[in-house]
Order: structure tokens, then sequence, then C-alpha cells
């Protein structure tokens, strides 16, 4: 049975201008606490120029909310691809001072839930996905995988996040 043009319209009208209005933010980081600043695409990498919106950290030993911000600087992280384009994040942080006394630590970097871990250089997405394809493949034929995927990773990274505790 045909359906008519105002008919198709009627049924998708209502999706079609939610999908229109969603922001870069939405798309590329959905639920997590950035803001895109830029975007540039160069020789199929896409760069997002992204800073953190999210509410002051915790010192990472007494869990104290900081209030003092020391400085700030850029990440870079490598992202889940998108289509045939690999996504590079270059994601300004902030550190902080632990105000604590009893604290050892007087300095802290914030992490950015669902997207920066400690010490990682790719996103905790990224390497959920790679410990994925290390879990299923293995050594060389997951970094084959990872080559046609354009994912980053030698045979060496990926099982090395099969004994890591928290890979992300």
């Amino acid at each position: 049975m045909p359906r008519s043009a105002a008919g198709t319209r009627d049924r998708f009208g209502s999706v079609l201008p939610a999908v229109a209005s969603k922001t870069v933010e939405d798309v590329l980081f959905p639920g997590i606490d950035v803001r895109v600043e830029g975007v540039s695409d160069s020789s199929g990498i896409l760069m997002v120029e992204a800073v953190s919106t999210a509410r002051p950290g915790r010192c990472p030993d007494c869990r104290k909310q900081a209030r003092c911000v020391h400085s700030t600087y850029q990440r870079t992280l490598d992202e889940r691809p998108l289509g045939s384009r690999r996504v590079v994040v270059g994601l300004r942080v902030r550190r902080y001072f632990c105000d604590r006394k009893s604290c050892s630590r007087t300095t802290f970097v914030e992490q950015v839930p669902g997207l920066s871990a400690r010490y990682r250089r790719s996103s905790t997405g990224l390497a959920g996905w790679l410990r994925s394809i290390a879990i299923e493949l293995g050594g060389r034929p997951a970094a084959r995988l990872c080559r046609r995927l354009l994912l980053t990773a030698g045979r060496t990274r990926l099982l090395r996040l099969l004994t890591v505790k928290d890979p992300a």
C-alpha cells in the first residue's frame, strides 16, 4: 500500500527536528560534561577541541572537593573513529590544589567521567572497545582488526588491557 507524502511527514515530522537540533556535544560526547570549542578536519583526522565543564574534582587520596584551581593544561586523547575519520580530542582540564593539610597530595588533575582516566591517552570509550577486541581475538589478530578499524593499538597494548585491573 503506497504512503502519501503527508503520511510520511506525519510519521517522521516529530523525529527529524529533534535530530537536527542536536549539538556537537550531544553527538560526540553524550552525557559527558564537556563543551566543544572547535572541530577541524585535516588529512582524515578529526581534531575536537573540548573543555571540561564538570564541577570541581575531588582529591583522589582524601576525596575532599577542590576549591582552588592551580592551572589548566591540554590533554590529547584518542577517541573512537567517526565514520572513516580518526578522532583526536584535545581536552583542556584543570589542575587543583588539595586544601586538606593532612593530605600528602598537593595538587591533582580533574578526570572527566566517561571520557578520561588517569595516565591514559585514549578515552574510556575507546579503551572499552580495545578491551573487547582483545578479549575476543587476542594479540596479532586483534591488532590486524584494529588497523582495519583505524584504531591505534598494537598487540602488546591489547594484551596489556587484559591484565590491567582498570583499563579505562
